[in-house]
C-alpha cells in the first residue's frame, strides 16, 4: 500500500518539460502549483495532500486534486470524511467490483507523477521508513482513479484521487 509519499515541483512539472511545452510549464507554475503545498518532503495520504493529476479529460494540462477518492454517490460532509481514509489506495483486483471504485474505473482514470513513496517495515517493535525511488531521480508514475465530488450543501466542487495498487512481487 502507498500512503506516504513524496513529491516535487520539478517532479510535477516533468510532463509538461517533457513535451517542450514551455506555455504550459509557465501557466502551470502561475496557476496550479500556488494551490498546492509543495514541495511535499514526507506526506501521508491521511493528510489530503494535492497533487497535480493528469486525468485522461485533460491528459496535457494537469488539474490539482486532494488524495483520497470521494464517490460520486456520497451526500453529506460526514460520510465524505469517513470514505477519505478508506479510499487513498484502490487494490487494482477489486477497483472493478467496489461500489466506491467502480465509476471511477470505468470512467475517470489520471496519473500521478511523485518522486518516491515510503514503505515501512517494523524492527525489534521499532517502524522505520524506507524510501523507494528510482535511481536515475526520474518521476515514478503512479496509475489512479479520480472524481469530481459535489457537496449538495454548498454545489462546490471538489477534485480527489486514489492511487492504484496491486499486490507486491
Amino acid at each position: 500500500m502507498c500512503y506516504d509519499i513524496k513529491a516535487t515541483i520539478e517532479t510535477q512539472l516533468k510532463r509538461a518539460q517533457r513535451k517542450g511545452d514551455a506555455q504550459a510549464v509557465d501557466e502551470i507554475m502561475e496557476t496550479l502549483i500556488p494551490l498546492t503545498h509543495l514541495p511535499i518532503y514526507h506526506s501521508s495520504g491521511f493528510s489530503r495532500p494535492e497533487l497535480l493529476i493528469y486525468t485522461d479529460r485533460s491528459p496535457d494540462f494537469p488539474e490539482v486534486a486532494k488524495w483520497g477518492l470521494v464517490p460520486h454517490w456520497v451526500r453529506k460532509k460526514a460520510d465524505m470524511k469517513k470514505q477519505w481514509n478508506n479510499t487513498l489506495n484502490a487494490r487494482g483486483e477489486t477497483i472493478f467490483k467496489l461500489n466506491s471504485f467502480r465509476k471511477a474505473a470505468n470512467e475517470s482514470r489520471c496519473l500521478i507523477y511523485i518522486d518516491g513513496l515510503y514503505e515501512h517495515h517494523n524492527f525489534e517493535k521499532q517502524t522505520y521508513p524506507f524510501y523507494i525511488f528510482n535511481k536515475d531521480h526520474s518521476p515514478i508514475i503512479l496509475a489512479g482513479l479520480f472524481n469530481e465530488w459535489i457537496n449538495p450543501e454548498t454545489m462546490g466542487k471538489l477534485l480527489t484521487f486514489s492511487i492504484v495498487t496491486t499486490t507486491g512481487n
